[in-house]
């Protein structure tokens, strides 16, 4: 047998080597004291979408993840290096076969209501996110969960599973209590959440705020911060505002052509890394005529990276050669994608017959992305592909090209949940991940899957040869067509301790201090 330890050291560290990280701020003139005098306890986030539900085993929303992650608990969780430490599990003991990954839990820990956590609590909220299918790509290895006590969880795996400890750190693998979930029912916790987390739901005022307070009772030891105020902010310019004006102390991703200005501004510290996603065009290959791969290919060729570089990012982002993600273990710098090239667009689609051929873009209302979309229009009608875009309500949106599959193209960024190679490409292209789980271009190849199976397998040595077939293999049949690296970002007030820059845009409010 072999601890947890040992066995992150061998096989699951996280390389971050990959990934650039910086921060710029020496002011200390920001004010962090209350009317008394007193240092501040209060935290205010904006978030640019607001959560329509708080049971993470449902849905998959980065911003609510943030919240999520302040209510519930992990087995594990992330440490500052990036590997994994044990959070709600004494240990994780891993089988010599990896197979069986044996849970000692924590004694005495307390959820929000008071009751004690219990091995059934854990093994009924892993049962959970399996039987939800939002962590399909993760739970696809699991055989059982089983109680070896009643203190002690069993998880024993169908194969080895490199991506299992990254797995139980996500958000969909939040441990919740069995009495509560089953005595208030799935609807009731979307909006009355209860974990054993750093943070307890107070208040949430639908459009204006969500509010958390701190649990004194927590099992790591009461947070510093001990209220949290999430205020959804949707517009961007809006966002830059209430930072300059002190009305909140941290925001994401503002926007690139704002960068400069919250660079030199003294009270506001500015940290960025590269994402854990790549901004995409997906395309539904089951819809005519883009069934033809003639034709994905053409677009592929048409669209020129450099121009959404320059005319929709202000220059910030690299051109994306993978739809694996420059942080995650298994990239490869090697893998060749497409370059632009109009002649060999048009080719293609005399060849297939399609020279006069309209799409639909479908998008979601981001003023970003629809800049992005106007010079994929621009590029594509270069080669004769004629390109209406469609800006929809996001609730609309998710419905139709998730819910529904009613699309032809979109874009997205689809993320990681954790920082290997398998959790951005399984679910998006794996055949038992078809649908709204992740596989929205409802790719059902054998050949893809089997790749993918392997590669999920393979020591971390083999790991960035078995992606390059991974990726060859998707860009052969031009699936989806990776656009950019972009970079994720955080601006906060100068005086706020314990940021660092997370390539998932999910962060823990029990970190952060005055």
């Amino acid at each position: 047998m072999k601890t947890f330890n040992k066995y992150i050291a061998f096989f699951l560290v996280i390389t971050i080597a990959l990934t650039t990280i910086t921060a710029c701020s020496s002011s200390t003139n920001q004010n962090t004291s209350n009317e008394n005098g007193e240092t501040r306890t209060d935290f205010v986030y904006g978030i640019s979408s607001e959560p329509y539900s708080l049971d993470p085993m449902t849905f998959a929303m980065m911003s609510a993840f943030t919240v999520t992650y302040g209510l519930y608990d992990n087995l594990v969780e992330v440490a500052d290096d990036g590997t994994y430490k044990p959070s709600l599990a004494e240990e994780i003991i891993v089988s010599e076969d990896g197979l069986e990954y044996t849970i000692p839990i924590k004694q005495d820990v307390k959820f929000h209501d008071g009751s004690i956590l219990t091995a059934e609590d854990v093994k009924f909220s892993i049962d959970r996110t399996i039987e939800k299918g939002w962590a399909a790509d993760m739970t696809a290895f699991i055989d059982s969960v089983s109680l070896v006590d009643e203190n002690t969880v069993k998880i024993t795996l169908i194969k080895p599973f490199g991506g299992m400890i990254g797995s139980l750190a996500s958000p969909f693998f939040a441990i919740m209590s069995k009495n509560y979930v089953e005595t208030k029912g799935d609807d009731a916790i979307k909006r009355e959440p209860m974990g054993t987390g750093a943070y307890i739901l107070k208040e949430w005022i639908i459009g204006d705020h969500i509010t958390l307070e701190a649990n004194e009772e927590y099992f790591q030891g009461a947070p510093s911060m001990k209220t949290i105020n999430i205020r959804p902010i949707t517009d961007k310019n809006t966002g830059l505002i209430a930072l300059e004006n002190k009305e909140i102390d941290a925001y994401l991703n503002v926007n690139t052509s704002d960068i400069s200005i919250v660079e030199e501004n003294k009270d506001l510290a500015f940290y960025s890394t590269d994402q854990a996603s790549v901004l995409t065009l997906n395309m539904n290959i089951e819809a005519k005529p883009l069934d033809d791969v003639r034709l994905r290919k053409a677009i592929s060729y048409a669209i020129n990276r450099e121009d959404i570089i320059a005319g929709a990012l202000e220059g910030f982002g690299k051109s994306a050669n993978s739809p694996i993600p420059t942080v995650c273990d298994g990239y490869s710098a090697d893998v060749k994608g497409y370059e632009h090239n109009i002649e060999k667009a048009k080719e293609l689609l005399n060849e297939a017959g399609l020279n006069d051929v309209t799409l639909v873009l479908k998008l979601k209302e981001d003023a970003k992305n629809q800049k992005v979309a106007q010079i994929i229009q621009s590029n594509l009608k270069e080669a004769g592909i004629n390109l209406d875009i469609e800006v929809m309500e996001a609730g609309a949106y998710s419905t139709d090209i998730y819910s529904n599959g009613n699309y032809e193209l979109t874009l997205g960024s689809w993320s990681a949940m954790f920082l290997d190679a398998y959790s951005v490409v399984y679910s998006q292209f794996h055949k038992d991940c078809y649908g709204p789980t992740g596989n929205i271009t409802h790719v059902v190849a054998e050949d893809l899957s089997n790749l993918l199976d392997e590669a999920a397998q393979v020591s971390e040595t083999e790991k960035v040869s078995a992606y390059e077939a991974v990726v060859e293999n998707i860009f052969e049949n031009a699936y989806n067509i990776p656009l950019i690296f972009e970079q994720t970002t955080i601006t906060t007030n100068a005086n706020l301790k314990g940021v660092a820059p997370s390539p998932l845009g999910i962060y823990m409010f029990k970190d952060f201090s005055w």
